[in-house]
């Protein structure tokens, strides 16, 4: 064989290898904008799914209420909605038990509402979320198999069901005031951790909520951030202020005396802002106490959990599910009616 001969042997051989390549190449060419078109078609199956979830939300479409006549002197409702644990799982309780209970209350709130217009004017409602809204993960060791969904899941479930309730009281009320407040459930580290203690899960969820329902109803709702620690209720000529109940007492546990001291102190100057009552969640416990000066009172409200072990072995307790609801009159600034609504 000449050289002449094996150069163009090698020659087609290199030309046969390239013709494989460029056929290779047009068929990944192909898959590629098979997959493109695929991953377009299931893009664009996603975004109309999307849309159309948004457009069977209620969202925008809450019903109006119905107020009736005017009757007697104004009444604002007060809502107390606290230490939801959205997602803590015991033999009695989970995350569908939370929704069950929360809507409830909205229930019943509606009902005992529709009573309180026959002698009154209602058309107000102020929210007040006091913490705990979700379970979180960060409290303690075993805080993880005592759930029945992560963070993530409780961040989404919760704010849910706070778009559903405050779009329930829409429905109920003219104009709607939530004042929201954050508890240690939503921690996120160690308490250790160097993190501020406003970048809170309770804050994210609220604010998820939040974004969800002020533009469509920036005419009927007020919600605002809450980045500080004590949150501040105003109602007319009434006053009162909103915390967890963790800030009193050591690891977030004291006797009831000592936070009546404790709030006596606020009052008498160790808070800058006057105040006549304070609302307390954290213990799982519907009960009031007098301040000293006898007009103002403390007032704890109980959780929509029910069957903590944490509390009837450690502490020696137990609460039947409840949540607070008050009506307020904002001209004498004060409380004209107290109810404790029960869920179980």
């Amino acid at each position: 064989m000449s050289l002449s001969d094996s150069l163009s042997e090698d020659a087609l051989e290199q030309q046969a290898v390239n013709e494989d390549l460029q056929a290779a190449l047009r068929r990944a060419q192909k898959e590629i904008a098979r997959l493109k078109a695929k991953k377009e078609f299931v893009a664009h199956i996603a975004a109309e799914a999307a849309t159309e979830a948004v457009l069977a939300n209620p969202l925008g479409r809450i019903p109006k209420p119905k107020l009736g006549p005017k009757r007697g002197s104004e009444e604002v409702a007060l809502w107390h909605l606290t230490d939801w644990q959205g997602a803590k799982k015991t033999t009695s309780y989970n995350t569908q038990v939370m929704r069950d209970r929360v809507r409830k209350f909205t229930d019943k709130a509606e009902s005992i509402t529709d009573i309180q217009r026959k002698n009154a004017t209602v058309n107000k409602c102020v929210i007040m979320l006091g913490g705990d809204m979700i379970e979180g993960l960060f409290n303690f060791p075993t805080q993880p198999f005592e759930i029945d969904a992560t963070l993530f899941e409780q961040y989404v479930n919760v704010a849910n069901l706070l778009t559903e309730t405050v779009s329930r009281a829409l429905s109920i009320y003219k104009e709607v005031e939530v004042i929201a407040e954050w508890g240690n459930h939503g921690r996120l580290g160690s308490r250790r951790d160097a993190v501020p203690r406003n970048d809170n899960a309770d804050r994210m969820t609220y604010e998820l909520a939040r974004q969800q329902l002020v533009q469509n109803n920036a005419n009927r709702l007020i919600w605002e951030d809450c980045p500080e620690d004590i949150q501040r209720v105003q109602i007319g000529n009434y006053r009162a202020i909103l915390i967890h109940g963790d800030e009193i007492g050591r690891g977030g546990y004291s006797s009831v005396n000592t936070m009546v001291n404790h709030v006596n102190r606020w009052r008498s100057g160790g808070y800058s802002w006057d105040f006549q009552d304070a609302y307390i969640g954290h213990y799982h416990t519907h009960y009031q106490m007098s301040l000293a000066d006898g007009l103002g009172a403390m007032y704890g409200t109980g959780s929509t959990e029910s069957d903590n072990r944490y509390a009837s072995v450690g502490l020696a307790a137990s609460s039947v599910p409840s949540q607070r609801l008050h009506f307020v009159n904002p001209d004498k600034g004060r409380v004209t009616s107290v109810y404790q609504v029960w869920l179980d």
